[in-house]
This record gives structure tokens, C-alpha cells and sequence, in this order.
């Protein structure tokens, strides 16, 4: 009995300090982002009203309705997730919650994240990466802060991440939405198109904005896939949205920050959050 005891205290033990401490791979992260930010140049000027005003209708509502005009341009997006729900495998329905800290480079597009959780109390800790030298990125997996699990490459990552940062940065960082890499289309008054191009890879989708219950969508053909039985791999639907906006520190931010996969049969909300802390630099 006394063994049992002194085993089940060691392994708790383990777990706390497992949980407590921060773990290598994380502090490489954050050193590698800020290693980048101080390569990012310093944004010049504010958001001006011309350069909204050229914008499509949609998005030129979605500025007015948010307050961007006379605002900062930033170039650097840091957003700390705090207890998003994430759905991590759909088929076989497993979900955790997660603290996601999420890196956006506007000068020269570029998106990393870093995700931190738990799954039966041992640490599982992920980094969504993209690599410029090879141009090639996906996401990697670690458990109890140590050993890596997998390292699971994305197709096309490279448009991928245009797409993801655009839509996230339209409801966190919309100044970028004055960028040049960026080109639009009106569909109608309350959608558009965008395409982003950088390093001659391009990604489009359509922006919709509801005026009357303040919510703005991103949804693209181009961002996800689905590995089907066989082994074949096809584009599914992604939808990234914002809503019940609110005051922030420069312009109104969303109370919510969703990501939906849309199947042709379901959709699936993989990523929800409510509660997070923004910062804008550069």
C-alpha cells in the first residue's frame, strides 16, 4: 500500500510539474516570433478615409460599422487565445480546449501559431509552421512537452496560410485590408471577392458582411481539405467569422472568432473562442 501511495504521489508530481513548467519547444517559438518581429519594418501612417472608401461596398461598410478610419496601420497581429474549443479529429468526434497563441506578419504575409492543452492531464502541445526557405509548413505535435508526435504536412500551404491570416486579420488587424497584395470584387452589396497574392502563389474567397447583426465572413473554396477512405485528398469549404463587435483599444473588435469546415453533406465548427487578449505592433 505504501508503494502504491509514493507511486501515485511521484505521478502526481509529474503531471503538476508537467503542466506548470513552460516547455522548451514553446520558448523556441516565442523566440523565433520575436527574432521576426524585429525584422518586420515599422508600418507607416493611419488608415485613411480615401483608402476605405475604395474599398468594396461590403468591407467599406464593415470599416465605417468598426471605426478604422484615423486608426494605426500595424503590421504585426499577436492574438493569445485563451480556452478555445477545437475540435481535433471530427470523424472520430475528439475536441479539447486550448490556450492558441496565434503570429501574423503583414509586411511580408506570414502566419505561425502555437497551441497548448492536455489530454488526460499530459501536456499536448502544437505548432502551426510554415518554413520560407522550403516554402512548405503544416503542424506539429508534441506531448508531454517533449516528444514529438507528429509532424503532419499541409498541401499547398503556402495559399493556406495566405487565406488564414487574410481572414483572421480582417476582424483583428483590418488595416491590412488596405494592402496592396490584396484584390477585391464586388458581388453585391453585402459580398466580395478578395484574392491575396504573394511570392506567386494566390488564394481567393468572398468576404460577406451582415450590416444589421454585425458579423463579417470569410469563406473560401481553397483553404481546407479532407482526406477521403481511399487516400485521396479533395478542397471542402472554410468559413472564418467574427461577431458582436465591440470597442477596442483603436477600432471594434469581435467577441467571437469562429472557423467552420464545410462539408457537402455537414459543417463542423473546429475552432471556437471567446475570450482572448490582442495585441497590435509595428
Amino acid at each position: 500500500m505504501l508503494i502504491i501511495t509514493i507511486l501515485l504521489v511521484a505521478i502526481g508530481g509529474v503531471v503538476v510539474f508537467l503542466n506548470c513548467s513552460e516547455s522548451d519547444i514553446y520558448r523556441n517559438f516565442k523566440a523565433e516570433m520575436q527574432e521576426r518581429e524585429g525584422r518586420t519594418a515599422q508600418a507607416a501612417g493611419l488608415c485613411a478615409a480615401d483608402e476605405i472608401n475604395r474599398l468594396p461596398v461590403c468591407l467599406k461598410d464593415f470599416c465605417e460599422f468598426i471605426g478604422l478610419a484615423g486608426t494605426p496601420k500595424h503590421n504585426i497581429t499577436h492574438c493569445l487565445f485563451r480556452q478555445a474549443d477545437f475540435v481535433f479529429n471530427e470523424k472520430k468526434g475528439v475536441s479539447i480546449r486550448m490556450d492558441y497563441d496565434l503570429w501574423i506578419f503583414a509586411d511580408c504575409p506570414h502566419r505561425e501559431a502555437f497551441c497548448k492543452s492536455a489530454i488526460m492531464g499530459i501536456p499536448f502541445e502544437g505548432v502551426d509552421y510554415f518554413d520560407t526557405t522550403t516554402r512548405s509548413g503544416g503542424m506539429k505535435g508534441y506531448i508531454a512537452k517533449h516528444f514529438q508526435l507528429f509532424d503532419q504536412k499541409a498541401p499547398n500551404m503556402e495559399r493556406t496560410m495566405y487565406l488564414t491570416l487574410l481572414a483572421e486579420n480582417a476582424m483583428l488587424n483590418p488595416s491590412f485590408l488596405l494592402s496592396d497584395f490584396i484584390e477585391y470584387e464586388d458581388v453585391d452589396s453585402a459580398s466580395c471577392r478578395a484574392a491575396i497574392t504573394f511570392n506567386g502563389v494566390s488564394g481567393e474567397g468572398v468576404f460577406r458582411f451582415d450590416k444589421e447583426n454585425g458579423v463579417l465572413k470569410f469563406e473560401s473554396q481553397q483553404r481546407q481539405t479532407e482526406e477521403l477512405e481511399d487516400g485521396t485528398v479533395r478542397y471542402i469549404g472554410w468559413r472564418c467569422e467574427g461577431g458582436n463587435f465591440h470597442s477596442g483599444n483603436e477600432f471594434k473588435v469581435p467577441s467571437f472568432c469562429k472557423v467552420t469546415k464545410i462539408f457537402p453533406d455537414r459543417e463542423v465548427v473546429y475552432f471556437d473562442a471567446k475570450e482572448y487578449e490582442l495585441e497590435l505592433k509595428k
